[in-house]
Order: structure tokens, then C-alpha cells, then sequence
């Protein structure tokens, strides 16, 4: 799912007017689609440290922001400032929680809602500042940059995978919800409770509804844009509309029109609405990244050439 987001997404590059042309080379869109897993394969890995640090970034539960006073768009746009308020109400109204256990949650990552929206707004200004690094060294050049050049041009590929990881878990509607893998707590409409569901809309529903890069690819049309020196409106703009999805897909499960031609018109719709956030985001974080005659300047001072 996230490989074919950011194929997608590069795809829609080639029609974005100074974009870098070598980010839609082959191999460098290969790299960018296996990066593009990273993230997931962190999760892999049980160190105490990385579940803590990794696995909040993957999601927001929008229902819960209600028990701190906030709404999706009422979030503050800093990841601590974020977690000061969340603690502060915590700390104020322990009721509010009840259920919560803190000897059940031995890596402290089941206590907040989550930090998708600063996940995806810290990822694009670490691409920001690759893509700065790499057209200060293409300024510079000269002999022993050539290294350097190549080591700026993967780092940027990492931070794009990086990028598209987490937009497009946030196209996932199961990411913005409580309900991520079946439904909890009351449940009137009878949905299902499987703890198969998100596997299922993550990569089953893609195979049974026969969905493809090819499939999704002409449903993008990249007429998206963003605020390109403060996109955190339009990140959460992203996740509403993927939120807004998502008791339809609990629906469409149950109906059986999930594995039939609605469901894959409504999966497909949110691989390209990925793909098109992503390269309006990818294209901010370009064009935001143009350095001045100074910093070329301070930055071939401070930076010398790999020695012959």
C-alpha cells in the first residue's frame, strides 16, 4: 500500500514544473518505494525504546482527542506542546481514563491518541532540509563533491519513503480511528470485531478487488495543493477526509460490498488521494528549499570536499 502511494506520488511529480527530473529515474523511484516500508519494519523490531519512540507516529485516534478538549483541527502543530496539553488534562481529570492501566502499557505508547498529523509535518521538513543540503552541494561542486551529491540524493529518498509511509497511513481510514482493527466499545450497527480487519483493508481488499498501481494511477489526477511554507492545514485536512471514511468501511464489510465494485472504487480513491498528498508535499518541501548566494557561501565553508 505505501509502495504504491509513493510510486503514485512520483508519477504525479512529472507534471510538477521544477521538480527534480533524477527523482523519477527508475532506480530512484525503486528506492523511494521500499523505503517507503521502513517504518513497518521498525515495528518489527520489539526494542523498548523504538515501540515507544515508532509506534504513536502511525496513527491518530480522532475520537479520543474529545477527553482532552480538542478537536482534529484545534491540535497544536508541535508534537511536545501537543503531549504538555494532553499531560496537563491528564493530570487534572484522572477520571477521565478510567480504564486505563498503566501496568499494562509497559512501553507508554497506549496512553495518547497518537501523532500522525506531526509525524507527517516533521518528515516533510526533514525532506525540506535534504533537499536544501542537496542544491547547496550542487551549488558548490567541484572536485570531491561528487560523493557527497550521492549520499544527499539517497537522503532525500529516504525522507521521501519516510514521507509517504505516513501520508499514506493516513489515507488508511483505519489509522484516524479507535476502531483500527474492528470495532470496540458499544457497537449498535453490528460491525465486525475482527483483529483481521486492518490487515485485510491494508492488503487483502488490494487483492481481492484485483488493485494495482495501474488501476489507481489514472484515478490521480495531482491537481492537489498545499501551503508550501506551513502545509499542517491542509495534513489535517488529509486525515478528515480519511476519517470521514472510515464507518464506511465497517459498513461496506458487513454488506459484503467491500469485496465488490464499490469497495474497490472506494479503496482505490484513497490510494490517490495519498498519492496526490504526497506529491503536493514532496513538491512543497522542493520548492520551499531553494537556498540564498549567503548560505551557498557559509555552507562551502563549513562543508569541505571529500578528500582525492
Amino acid at each position: 500500500r505505501d509502495a504504491r502511494v509513493g510510486s503514485e506520488a512520483q508519477h504525479g511529480l512529472l507534471g510538477m514544473t521544477g521538480s527534480p527530473a533524477w527523482l523519477n529515474e527508475p532506480e530512484w523511484r525503486r528506492r523511494a518505494a521500499y523505503q517507503s516500508a521502513e517504518a513497518d519494519r521498525w515495528r518489527g523490531q520489539r526494542t523498548p525504546a523504538l515501540i515507544h519512540e515508532n509506534n504513536l507516529d502511525h496513527y491518530i485516534d480522532v475520537e479520543y482527542l474529545d477527553a482532552y478538549g480538542l478537536t482534529l483541527r484545534s491540535v497544536p502543530p508541535l508534537r511536545y506542546e501537543f503531549l504538555r496539553q494532553m499531560a496537563v488534562v491528564r493530570a487534572a481529570h484522572p477520571e477521565r481514563w478510567p480504564d486505563y492501566d498503566a501496568s499494562k502499557d509497559p512501553f507508554g505508547d497506549r496512553m495518547w491518541p497518537g501523532f500522525l498529523p506531526h509525524s507527517i509535518m516533521e518528515h516533510f521538513a526533514k525532506l525540506q532540509a535534504s533537499f536544501r543540503t542537496l542544491r547547496l552541494l550542487e551549488a558548490v561542486d567541484g572536485p570531491g563533491r561528487a560523493d557527497q551529491i550521492e549520499q544527499a540524493r539517497s537522503n532525500v529518498i529516504f525522507h521521501i519513503g519516510m514521507l509517504s509511509h505516513f501520508v499514506g497511513d493516513a489515507a488508511q481510514p483505519l489509522h484516524t480511528t479507535q476502531h483500527f482493527n474492528g470495532w470496540t466499545g458499544p457497537n449498535p450497527n453490528d460491525y465486525t470485531t475482527s483483529n483481521r480487519f486492518h490487515a485485510y483493508i491494508d492488503g487483502g481488499v488490494l487483492e481481492t478487488n484485483a488493485i494495482t498501481y495501474e488501476t489507481v494511477r489514472p484515478l490521480a489526477d495531482f491537481d492537489l495543493c498545499v501551503a508550501e511554507a506551513d502545509p499542517w492545514a491542509d495534513v489535517l485536512a488529509h486525515i478528515e477526509r480519511s476519517f470521514s471514511h472510515m464507518e464506511q468501511l465497517y459498513q461496506m464489510e458487513k454488506d459484503g460490498s467491500l469485496d465488490q465494485a464499490p469497495g474497490k472504487a472506494l479503496i482505490e480513491a484513497r490510494l490517490a488521494d495519498g498519492a496526490e498528498m504526497l506529491a503536493a508535499l514532496i513538491h512543497a518541501a522542493w520548492v520551499t528549499s531553494e537556498p540564498d548566494g549567503a548560505e551557498v557561501k557559509r555552507f562551502s565553508g563549513w562543508t569541505p570536499p571529500d578528500a582525492p
